[in-house]
């Protein structure tokens, strides 16, 4: 793998929203080329996110996390890591230690380079999120629930033969 390679795109894929421990995380898979979904990497990185997550508060919880967030299984080339995010303080992205897996134990998540954030292709995902939140969460009409609800329902898809 060249790291100073041509930028490729690659298909970013939304998967059904988590739940647990008082979470809702919405999930996305990124697969590099050669790469396909595997769903029992996906279910792993799930339940290892939650059990690594802080207490979660309420969306009006202006103290503690609100419960919700994202998570980005990106099957890359060397590894599968796993970054998630998740809303605070309103208007606060915060985010975990990063996840990773070797491609030998893929369902194995141990504690990847702590001052990554992410590579290109998860900062898609990332700038997508920042701004369904502000437009929805923070911008949009309704209740608090309603917004929240419209939140949820925002997700990106980019498969890469579209770019």
């Amino acid at each position: 793998m060249n790291h100073l390679g041509r930028f490729q795109p690659r298909d970013v894929l939304p998967m059904p929203v988590l739940e647990g421990n008082g979470w809702q995380l919405k999930q996305y898979a990124i697969l590099s080329e050669g790469r396909t979904f595997d769903t029992a990497v996906s279910k792993a990185a799930g339940s290892e996110a939650f059990d690594r997550l802080p207490p979660a508060g309420g969306l009006e919880d202006p103290v503690n996390a609100h419960g919700i967030g994202f998570q980005i299984v990106h099957f890359a080339q060397v590894a599968v890591v796993a970054p998630v995010f998740y809303w605070q303080w309103g208007s606060v992205l915060s985010k975990i230690g990063q996840l990773r897996a070797s491609w030998q134990t893929p369902t194995l998540f141990e504690d990847g380079v702590e001052e990554v954030i992410g590579c290109l292709w998860e900062m898609d995902i990332v700038t997508f999120e920042a701004n369904a939140w502000k437009t929805t969460v923070l911008s949009g009409e309704g209740s608090p629930a309603q917004r929240l609800a419209a939140y949820m329902e925002a997700r990106m898809e980019c498969p890469a033969s579209a770019n």
